[in-house]
């Protein structure tokens, strides 16, 4: 509580600017979820076959795990005996990585269609969801995203309150530590208009959202539906939502956002079915664009 008390004491025009647009912008949330569950639609079963969904989890394996380190690895070693390896250096190489994963996955989606699941899985009416990306679309999944991503954060930091006070009292083992992302230290040491933030927009704004959204809710998550039906037909996409959230919040290693990972994980999973991939992307990109901008125009609130 003292260091919270200390954060606010600090905060200047921008931070309280922060709070307030991050609040109202909450609060417009809680009314674009109310939204997004009264819109009408079908849900359709998945139609991938068993060799596809075996696949699609191979390739995301592949290409996240193999491919996006192999490349980072190698273009990391090549800027180190060529320029001497600095942090633009690694943004770099973590967007060579992450185009090098896209491109395996979306070709390994052109040679196996099914695999890899661009289109909306909910239908309308009896027709097919309309396809493509549109703003109002856009907007409505970036404010469900801000809201849910809000609310895990509050929940986060009591459920890291109450396990620290039960660590003092002997009944609980150590909290985690409630420390933001790696990223975030980088962030801030980097002068905003220096082409070395220009890598970190690369590689936080564009590269990862397109290698994620191909990954995670382009061929896991289908795969993970379509097995799922042979385990609990009724409740197939529950479980594959649910565990596909998990595993990207996992993937990101970061305790003090496993939460909101989480939410965000499970979340897009139902935007993909209803919107498409490509408004996954979209979404995910104007999240994270819009965290960097108020992590370099308000420091001291978005890191609280």
């Amino acid at each position: 509580m003292e260091a919270l008390t200390q954060a606010f004491v600090s905060f200047g025009p921008w931070d309280w600017a922060c709070v307030g647009v991050n609040l109202l912008a909450a609060f417009a949330g809680i009314f674009a979820l109310k939204c997004w569950r009264n819109l009408p639609g079908r849900e359709e079963p998945p139609t991938l076959s068993a060799g596809d969904a075996a696949l699609g989890l191979v390739t995301a394996a592949v290409a996240f795990a193999l491919v996006f380190g192999t490349v980072v690895t190698l273009a990391a070693q090549a800027f180190s005996t060529h320029f001497g390896l600095a942090q633009a250096h690694l943004f770099t190489a973590a967007f060579l990585g992450q185009v090098a994963a896209s491109l395996a996955m979306a070709g390994a989606g052109c040679l196996a269609p099914r695999m890899l699941a661009w289109k909306a899985g909910i239908r309308h009416d009896g027709e097919a969801a309309p396809a493509g990306l549109t703003l109002p679309r856009l907007a409505l999944v970036f404010l469900c995203l801000l809201t849910l991503g809000f609310a895990m954060a509050l929940a986060w930091k009591g459920v890291h309150f109450t396990w620290e006070q039960l660590a003092l009292r002997g009944l609980a083992g150590e909290a985690p530590p409630d420390l933001p992302q790696d990223i975030v230290d980088s962030v801030l040491k980097t002068d905003v208009a220096s082409w070395r933030f220009g890598t970190i927009v690369l590689a936080v704004a564009i590269g990862a959202p397109v290698m994620e959204e191909l990954a995670f809710r382009g061929l896991l998550y289908p795969s993970l539906r379509r097995f799922a039906e042979t385990l609990s037909a009724g409740h197939a996409r529950l479980i594959a939502v649910l565990v596909t959230g998990l595993a990207f919040s996992l993937a990101h290693q970061t305790p003090s956002a496993t939460l909101p990972l989480l939410a965000f994980g499970a979340f897009m999973c139902l935007v993909r079915d209803r919107y498409g991939l490509l408004t996954c992307m979209a979404a995910h990109a104007c999240f994270n664009a819009w965290n960097l901008f108020w992590l370099k125009l308000a420091p001291a609130a978005s890191t609280l």
